[in-house]
């Protein structure tokens, strides 16, 4: 079975997972997201998408789910070169893009007719690393971590977006919907 998996953001990082060749044969690329506005990189994204789809013919496609809510707490942000804290986060802008590409691939999904599966960044951090909380750590720890078990698996990757791809899709495979389309394939053998 091929699997896409879609770290998905203005540079969409994306994993070709053929479950019956080794982790090491997985291809990852990147798609971007261009334009003036969530609409327009929407839809390029949605482009890009259709064409990696055309050529690659995926089963499942598992996206890396976006994100729900505006992030809580203090944050720090650079403003004019200086330093502010930010209270209450300042992400609304990362929630309305995010799930607006996400949108744009479950449309194409949905036109293609692709199961698509959403896995939440623990999810797929629990079955690709072994492990889903580390205290203390933030972004940064955590994509060199996914960096370092693709150096460990000989997956190529060239930035953090394919390396979070790359776990999105080998996580697909602990999905209900990937056992149910496995199921439905060996008793189409049968």
């Amino acid at each position: 079975m091929i699997i896409l998996g879609l770290d998905v953001a203005q540079k969409t990082g994306s994993a070709l997972h053929d479950d019956s060749r080794p982790l090491s044969a997985i291809e990852a690329g990147v798609l971007k997201a261009v334009g003036r506005d969530y609409e327009d990189k929407s839809a390029a994204l949605a482009r890009a998408l259709i064409i990696l789809v055309r050529e690659a013919k995926p089963d499942l496609v598992a996206i890396e789910m976006p994100i729900r809510t505006q992030p809580a707490g203090r944050r720090t942000v650079k403003m004019m070169g200086e330093d502010e804290v930010v209270e209450g986060g300042s992400g609304l802008n990362a929630v309305i893009s995010s799930n607006q590409l996400v949108g744009a691939v479950a449309a194409v999904c949905g036109i293609k007719a692709i199961p698509f599966v959403t896995i939440a960044p623990a999810s797929w951090r629990k079955a690709f690393l072994g492990f889903s909380r580390q205290p203390g750590w933030g972004r940064k720890e955590w994509k060199k971590a996914v960096r370092e078990q693709c150096a460990r698996e000989r997956i190529v990757v060239t930035n953090d977006d394919m390396a979070d791809a790359v776990g999105v899709a080998v996580a697909a495979k602990t999905t209900d919907t990937y056992r149910m389309l496995q199921y439905e394939r060996q008793k189409r053998a049968a």
